[in-house]
């Protein structure tokens, strides 16, 4: 498909078949994330890919506790808040059987002689985007997410991500397991200011 096809149907998958992903396609998502714009270049990203099963199992180990605490949610009222909190839910409880986990990482180091977080983000964020659009381009799922922020001592140890690395996103990856289709998105015209607001 298209890239304007892609983009406007890569919802966040939550749900997955545990079918593995080849690896060239997991290639070919990494590779799109790495063409994401960074500040001045610094491609400050780093991208931890776990399928190993023991890895996956620690990282849903770590995040047992956020998926006990979703099930005592109460259920939302707004359809989209509802459907939100099922996949969520669904995805903490089974982020072990997902074939996939990408963690991206960010060093903060732009500009050289005084840092600023915000400037690291920007590249991590961008790559998690170009990385969702392309697996949805080839019939993959993902989902961005901050899931690692529940428990990010525990992603840190058991991925060995060095301490000056910050997590920004942890991408599950794989088969959809739940509908695609277009995302639900404001008109332009609420959006969209020209010249002015």
């Amino acid at each position: 498909m298209d890239v304007f096809e892609a983009m406007g149907t890569a919802r966040s998958m939550r749900w997955f078949s545990p079918d593995p992903v080849p690896d060239e396609l997991l290639d070919k998502v990494l590779w799109a994330a790495t063409r994401a714009s960074s500040p001045n270049n610094t491609q400050c990203w780093d991208f931890v890919v776990v399928s190993d099963a023991a890895q996956r199992a620690a990282l849903g180990e770590a995040m047992r506790p956020f998926a006990e605490a979703t099930t005592k949610m109460p259920d939302p009222s707004d359809a989209t808040d509802h459907r939100t909190l099922q996949g969520a839910r669904n995805l903490a409880a089974h982020l072990a059987e997902v074939p996939v986990i990408i963690v991206i990482c960010g060093r903060n180091v732009y500009p050289p002689h005084r840092p600023q977080e915000h400037f690291m983000w920007s590249a991590v964020y961008a790559a998690g985007q170009n990385l969702l659009v392309a697996a949805r381009a080839l019939g993959l799922g993902a989902a961005f997410t901050t899931f690692h922020g529940t428990a990010p001592d525990a992603f840190h140890r058991s991925l060995n991500i060095p301490d000056d690395r910050h997590i920004g996103v942890t991408m599950p990856l794989g088969w959809p397991a739940g509908p695609v289709g277009p995302v639900t998105r404001k008109p332009l015209a609420e959006v969209v200011h020209r010249d002015r607001w």
